[in-house]
């Protein structure tokens, strides 16, 4: 089960929902929905949802009398939920959902909270954080979309736009990229779960990066060691072959050596090797004269 599956299951678990919140989620899921000879058509591919819707409309309008027709398709099955009768109730009660009706999302953010939950069950989704951080929500009926984008915006989440398809198909599309959005989304609709789960992978992410990040730091940095440790060994040696180690003097000899025997360590490193306490600076410097005398010698 992908993970946007994995929230719309959750999601539609509408046990424990309020009156007010059943009623709120009905109205989201047919508000995504297209409509059909004035009528907004459930249908989907997603038994959990259309489940949901009808035990929602059960729940909110007793009167009505429903069905579900399951058409079997080569890649699986889509049901269709029919209203058999009732349906004055449902548009008196609902309006025609040209626009987000006050009377079905009354209240606070319970209430809105479980409009964009039957929203997002019907046409969103959220990719896998581990993949990337993304949202959307692709409604069937253009013209709703930037009413249901400024109701969003109101309660704190503003989402972006863009179109996709071609000129005849072309849809609006809803969607969040900050996964911090995604995580107050999720959770304002009662995936709390995942929201959370979107923040563990953030963490570790993060954690890894900033691993990634010293140990390519650390690796530059020996890669620094290394060259530096090369030109001195490359000077040394040639004052060696040349004019021999003696030709040194004492505190240089021995600091030729050091490097010569020692040539992974770094200048902190070789210092704890010298029987006379010298710092960094100190043994760079030395380092350096010996540069000079090999270019020196070089130039003769």
């Amino acid at each position: 089960m992908s993970f946007s599956s994995d929230i719309k299951k959750e999601l539609c678990d509408v046990r424990a929902l309020s009156p007010q919140q059943a009623e709120a989620m009905l109205y989201g899921i047919m508000y995504a929905s297209r409509m059909d000879e004035g009528r907004p058509l459930i249908q989907t591919e997603n038994l959990d949802l259309m489940n949901a819707a009808a035990e929602l409309l059960k729940t909110v309008f007793p009167g009505v009398h429903t069905g579900i027709v399951r058409l079997v398709k080569s890649a699986g099955s889509l049901y269709t939920l029919k209203i058999r009768s009732g349906w004055e109730d449902v548009s008196r009660r609902f309006g025609d959902f040209s626009g987000i009706s006050g009377e079905a999302v009354s209240g606070g953010d319970e209430e809105s909270g479980a409009f964009l939950r039957g929203v997002f069950v019907s046409c969103g989704s959220v990719t896998d954080p581990n993949k990337e951080y993304h949202l959307e929500i692709v409604l069937p009926e253009n013209s709703r979309t930037p009413v249901l984008m400024d109701f969003i915006a109101e309660h704190g989440m503003p989402l972006k736009e863009t179109a996709r398809g071609g000129s005849r198909s072309k849809k609006t599309v809803l969607y969040a990229k900050e996964s911090e959005l995604i995580e107050d989304f999720l959770t304002y609709i009662g995936a709390a779960n995942h929201s959370m789960e979107i923040m563990q992978v953030k963490i570790v992410k993060d954690f890894r990066n900033r691993v990634n990040r010293s140990v390519n730091c650390e690796s530059a940095n020996l890669d620094k060691t290394v060259a530096a440790s090369n030109r001195s060994t490359a000077d040394i040696e040639y004052i060696f072959s040349t004019m021999g180690a003696d030709w040194l003097s004492p505190e240089l000899r021995e600091t030729a050596r050091l490097r010569v025997e020692n040539p992974e360590m770094s200048l902190s490193e070789l210092c704890g090797l010298f029987p006379e306490k010298i710092s960094r600076s100190g043994l760079n410097h030395r380092l350096k004269k010996i540069s000079k005398l090999a270019e020196e010698l070089r130039g003769k």
